[in-house]
């Protein structure tokens, strides 16, 4: 990685460790800026650029799928996933699955 990219991601993290502080501090942008003596444009120019970043849009879009009639489970945990499994699955490869989400 070149020293560049290096730079940026540490501007990037000192950033947002402020930021997310200010947040929890209770204090306005400009008291807090104040009082850890950072530039109030600098300020202002990182939270806006964080706050874009955080509101990309997702990496999953979600795809319709035909109903199909088949003989299989479906799972569905929490709000946002949702694993159908067709009768004719592969037992070792379900069990990897399960074992991969638990661990998230």
């Amino acid at each position: 990685m070149e020293k560049k990219n290096i730079d940026d991601q540490q501007r990037a993290r000192f950033w947002q460790r402020h930021v997310a502080e200010c947040r929890k501090s209770g204090l306005s942008f400009a008291e807090y800026a104040r009082r850890h003596d950072l530039k109030d444009g600098a300020f202002g120019y990182w939270r806006k650029k964080l706050s874009e970043s955080s509101q990309q849009k997702p990496a999953f879009v979600e795809l319709k799928v035909p109903a199909q009639k088949t003989n299989g489970i479906e799972i569905v945990i929490g709000d946002h996933m949702r694993i159908s499994v067709g009768s004719d699955f592969d037992e070792a490869t379900l069990k990897k699955l399960v074992g991969i989400l638990r661990s998230l």
